[in-house]
């Protein structure tokens, strides 16, 4: 229904960076859920608070002046406008404006930006996975002013935030929902925008007559129900002759409609002024370089060497490609001589069975590529049962260590202890026995699994099922 009309869709795309520090003070970005108005889950919970991490500058007390712009947030702005084939303006001068507008979340009154009426983006005319890129900035997220309570909460004020704007170049919901994610996951592997809090974003939508702005959507889901939504709000409204002016729209989610909250703002109303507490930034071009240079390949060539160079199949591939930490593991795994395309095993069912029970990701522990490939190496020389070497990867969290430490402990027993342990089993499970031997062949899963129990997973499982076998009479070999 809506190919007859020319939709042109274009995101503002808002992330947390990755830093420490709050953009003009020193205080910290974290200590638990920014966002949240409980106790976090990390950290020391009375940091979690609400107000708990604020000073006179991000709350904008009389007299407090800014301190400089912190570093690593533009180390952060820069590594992501090189990701997005931007071209970085180290030939210009980037100028902080006052961006001016009365709401509750503001404690300045204004918000210092690089972007507005002044100002030159850190980058502009990029483009990645086929959209344009027409620029990102750096800019102070606002606190969080909850409007049925009339509260606020000034921990999330002055946090850095990198804004990116993409040309009106979507013509659906589906594709803005596939971009999306691949920006998420590049984005992910130079570790620049804090997973912990995701993005929230500002949709432009026309179909015809003015475009309108659907502000403040923090997930995916809900951006492309907004998206579907609005272009056939606007469809209809067309066919009933209804104009479409310029405005700011709000998601109500729980209903699933835009909501009108104001007549769309101009430049002009945010009575951009250049900011005069801040200096003029000038960008470095040999740091620029060598950012650039420390930019790790990104997934599409990840998974293509992987599967070309690695010899891993496609499916286990694409599981490591989704965290680079993964990937890397693996490339520094095969730099100790295992043949990773036949062990892939070990790392894509057993290290992140453990992983996710202990709700980790690698990068919040210390397993160590040389563990797992001693591991590796002690199945294939049956110096340990690939069984009880699982269970030792089970507490290689949150650090691993050398097998060799435990190997004697854990070491796999001899034909002729397996046959003690099968005698003892046998002995003891005579209902498995006898229904085992009244054809219900399951039932020898119990005996081998008993025996496994007794030798604390340190015998051979084949061989336990040939002993168990040929002691009842049934070997099939």
């Amino acid at each position: 229904m809506a190919k007859e009309f020319p939709i042109k869709i274009g995101l503002e795309i808002h992330g947390y960076l990755n830093t420490k520090e709050k953009l003009f003070c020193k205080c910290l970005t974290s200590g638990g859920d920014v966002l949240s108005e409980s106790p976090g889950l990390s950290g020391n919970p009375k940091s979690d608070k609400i107000n708990s991490r604020i000073c006179p500058i991000c709350t904008g007390q009389p007299g407090s002046k800014p301190m400089l712009a912190n570093s690593e947030a533009m180390k952060q702005v820069l590594k992501i406008g090189l990701v997005l084939g931007c071209r970085i303006n180290h030939d210009k001068k980037l100028i902080w404006n006052r961006k001016h507008y009365d709401w509750p979340d503001l404690p300045k009154g204004y918000q210092s930006t690089l972007s507005g009426a002044y100002a030159v983006p850190v980058g502009e005319k990029g483009k990645f996975k086929g959209i344009k890129i027409t620029e990102i900035h750096l800019e102070e997220d606002p606190s969080q002013w909850n409007p049925e309570t009339g509260k606020i909460n000034y921990n999330r004020s002055g946090l850095p935030l990198i804004e990116i704007v993409t040309e009106p170049e979507f013509s659906n919901a589906e594709d803005v929902v596939f971009w999306l994610k691949s920006l998420m996951h590049s984005l992910s592997y130079i570790k620049a925008i804090r997973k912990d809090l995701g993005i929230k974003a500002d949709v432009n939508v026309s179909t015809y007559g003015e475009r309108v702005e659907i502000k403040n959507l923090h997930s995916i889901a809900d951006i492309k129900k907004a998206i579907d939504y609005e272009v056939e709000r606007q469809i209809d409204n067309y066919r009933k002759g209804i104009m479409q002016t310029r405005e700011t729209l709000a998601y109500d989610s729980s209903k699933g409609i835009t909501i009108k909250m104001r007549e769309k703002e101009s430049g002009e109303d945010y009575r951009f002024i250049p900011e005069p507490d801040l200096p003029v930034i000038k960008l470095d071009k040999k740091e620029i370089f060598r950012i650039e240079k420390e930019l790790p390949e990104m997934p599409d060539v990840k998974l293509k060497k992987l599967i070309k160079e690695y010899k891993i199949d496609k499916k286990n591939a694409e599981i490591l490609a989704k965290n680079l930490d993964l990937v890397e593991f693996v490339e520094k795994l095969s730099e100790t001589g295992i043949d990773v395309s036949k062990n892939i095993s070990w790392i894509t069912i057993e290290l992140l069975r453990v992983l996710n029970w202990n709700k980790k990701t690698l990068d919040e522990v210390d397993v160590k590529p040389e563990h797992i490939a001693d591991l590796i190496r002690a199945v294939a020389e049956c110096k340990i049962t690939p069984l009880k070497a699982k269970q030792v990867v089970n507490e290689f969290i949150p650090k691993s260590f050398s097998i060799s430490k435990i190997l004697e402990k854990h070491r796999m027993i001899s034909e002729e202890e397996t046959k003690k342990y099968c005698e003892e089993a046998i002995k003891k499970n005579m209902k498995a026995v006898n229904d085992f031997r009244a054809g219900e062949d399951k039932a020898i899963n119990f005996i081998i699994g008993e025996v496994m129990r007794l030798s604390g997973k340190r015998a051979d499982y084949a061989s336990v099922k040939d002993i168990v076998l040929k002691m009842l009479g049934k070997w099939q070999g």
